[in-house]
């Protein structure tokens, strides 16, 4: 704390010090009336000078308590498809801002199937910046509608609908949890599934960046009735992706 003060706030304090004394020297050559108009516009200058170094500082504290520019507290993934072709994912996601003021957020979308998905959200405006490269991934910037303010929260929506028809995707989800989180959620509703069908989908995880191999945690039941896999997790380790994978 005490070094962005010295750093921020007292050289300004300086700035405007000196330009008060700059200035106070020309009012003496000034007559009364320009001095009176001299003296506010230094004031106002100063005051000026001292709100943006205020500025400066409170943000390089948020960012020195928070690399990250928000926070994430929960996550929903929802799988749908009715025919073993045609599906659409959706995730929400609720996050606190954790700057000063943000307007965008980077999205990265991986579909191992060859078709490229069409990609759009309810809540946000989205932007692609690059098409998928040689891993698949699709790079874009989701843009708030109403820039976020610090520790203001809101829910992320994206909505890929996805085209399966070489049979070509992989069945599974996954996620990164890089940061502490609350809660993640997979939602997996499978219509076409045959009515007696019931072996369960498998949930695992791996270091972010190892080239380890998935390690198995669980599994998740599939509900017949309602045809789908169903699993929740409350505050999951951070630095790890987690995965849940099912028969296609």
């Amino acid at each position: 704390m005490n070094q962005i003060l010295k750093k921020y706030i007292y050289p300004r304090l300086a700035d405007a010090a000196s330009l008060a004394s700059l200035l106070g020297l020309i009012i003496v050559f000034c007559s009364e009336d320009y001095a009176v108009i001299v003296a506010l516009i230094t004031f106002c200058i100063s005051l000026l000078i001292l709100l943006i170094a205020g500025l400066i500082a409170i943000n390089k504290i948020i960012i020195r308590n928070y690399p990250n520019e928000y926070k994430k507290i929960s996550s929903f993934y929802n799988f749908q498809c009715d025919d073993g072709i045609h599906s659409t994912f959706e995730t929400f996601r609720l996050i606190q801002c954790k700057r000063s003021l943000l307007t965008e957020i980077k999205y990265d979308f991986k579909w191992s199937g060859s078709i490229i998905p069409k990609i759009s959200s309810e809540n946000q405006r989205i932007e692609i910046i690059s098409e998928r490269d040689e891993t698949g991934t699709t790079t874009s910037l989701i843009k708030f509608k109403k820039p976020l303010t610090y520790n203001e929260t809101t829910v992320l929506h994206i909505k890929t609908e996805n085209d399966d028809a070489d049979n070509t995707a992989l069945p599974y989800l996954s996620c990164k949890i890089d940061t502490p989180i609350d809660v993640i959620q997979f939602r997996i509703l499978l219509a076409y599934k045959p009515d007696d069908y019931s072996k369960p989908a498998i949930i695992s995880r791996k270091r972010i960046n190892s080239d380890d191999e998935f390690q198995i945690i669980g599994s998740a039941t599939f509900n017949q009735k309602y045809k789908q896999y169903f699993y929740i997790s409350a505050r999951p380790d951070a630095g790890y992706i987690y995965k849940i994978e099912w028969e296609k």
